[in-house]
């Protein structure tokens, strides 16, 4: 093969397409970062020390040390629990259990920390579509189950709203819209999706798809009072549903009015930190040419993943995206997961 003169690299770097240099960029990230911890990343050993780094437990009831060894599936120890009469091995409850091609996970899980497609994820790792989805929505799943941080001092509040999206849906109740389309009515109706974000100044967040339609302080009383420790300073804009919501729970409340241009109110308490991160949210959604509402808070937990982790370099955002994935245990898989998501559909629409 005749070798190429760098500069003729360069110039032949203008006719590739738009999906073709993302596909170069992840190449050339690999080839340039340190290899060797991700393709290690999905290892038995990996996986033991990161579950069971404060003791050998049961995935299925939580017992300690009450177990014996089982037998083997697939050079992996089995285990058998005295309390529930049930086996496990490493694997049982993490995203990569009864997956196939472990070997390719690492770069799957690279292609998760770089943002790509679920399309462009497959062609890259060398999956089918369908798994490539499915693996996606393991780890959001396990990311989404981790444990909130709590907030305090001065927290932001605010809402924003997405058009509501049946994407991947057969039987669509209504006529089907052009991708990007607009919602019939004008201002806020059900055919928006409420966004709740709620961030205070040491950039601990909470941010979730609560609901149809406008916010009201009962949705807003199950979504954040949990998080807010004692003594918070609530700082919102002037809609009477965050002033009801502070009544109820007497929190101290500071409230701006942008549409006046009183974004600051005694120097120091303004939303724009949280205004800031909902246009993050929504040029992280960009990519994705929409994405079904049943599954907005998955991507909402990935986003607050990827936001937690900013300053990390590209290799230990993979190692800790692998990590966290561990932490909490799959309780859903495979077709139970999309019943799972329709559930909190209705409830949102409840």
């Amino acid at each position: 093969m005749k070798s190429m003169r760098f500069e003729e690299i360069v110039d032949s770097l203008a006719h590739l397409s738009e999906h073709q240099k993302l596909i170069l960029l992840g190449i050339l990230k690999g080839v340039t970062e340190e290899a060797v911890p991700v393709k290690k990343l999905v290892g038995l050993e990996d996986i033991r020390d990161t579950r069971f780094r404060d003791g050998l437990y049961c995935p299925h009831c939580s017992a300690l040390g009450k177990f014996k060894r089982n037998g083997s599936y697939k050079d992996r120890q089995r285990y058998f629990c005295y309390t529930c009469g049930r086996t496990f091995n490493d694997l049982t409850g993490t995203p990569v259990h009864r997956t196939h091609y472990l070997d390719k996970w690492p770069e799957y899980f690279k292609c998760m920390e770089q943002g790509f497609p679920i399309r462009q994820c497959a062609e890259i790792v060398g999956i089918s579509v369908p798994t490539a989805f499915t693996w996606r929505h393991k780890i959001l799943h396990a990311l989404s189950n981790l444990q909130k941080q709590p907030l305090e001092g001065i927290v932001e509040a605010d809402e924003t709203y997405v058009l509501h999206s049946e994407k991947g849906k057969r039987n669509l109740t209504r006529k089907a819209r052009r991708r990007g389309g607009k919602a019939k009515k004008r201002g806020i109706s059900n055919e928006q999706v409420c966004i709740l974000v709620a961030r205070d100044r040491a950039k601990h967040t909470v941010s979730e798809a609560v609901k149809f339609g406008r916010l009201d302080s009962t949705t807003l009383d199950a979504t954040l009072s949990a998080s807010l420790k004692p003594g918070v300073i609530l700082c919102t804009d002037e809609e009477p549903t965050f002033r009801k919501y502070c009544r109820e729970q007497r929190l101290a409340h500071e409230k701006v009015n942008p549409g006046k241009k009183r974004y600051v109110t005694k120097e120091i308490y303004h939303i724009q930190n949280v205004n800031a991160y909902h246009e993050r949210i929504k040029n992280f959604l960009r990519p994705f040419r929409g994405v079904a509402t049943k599954y907005l808070n998955h991507y909402l937990s990935w986003h607050r993943f990827m936001e937690q982790t900013t300053m990390l370099k590209p290799i230990n955002r993979v190692s800790e995206m692998f990590v966290h994935s561990l932490m909490e245990l799959m309780k859903l898989a495979g077709i139970h997961l999309p019943n799972y998501c329709d559930a909190q559909i209705m409830k949102m629409a409840g």
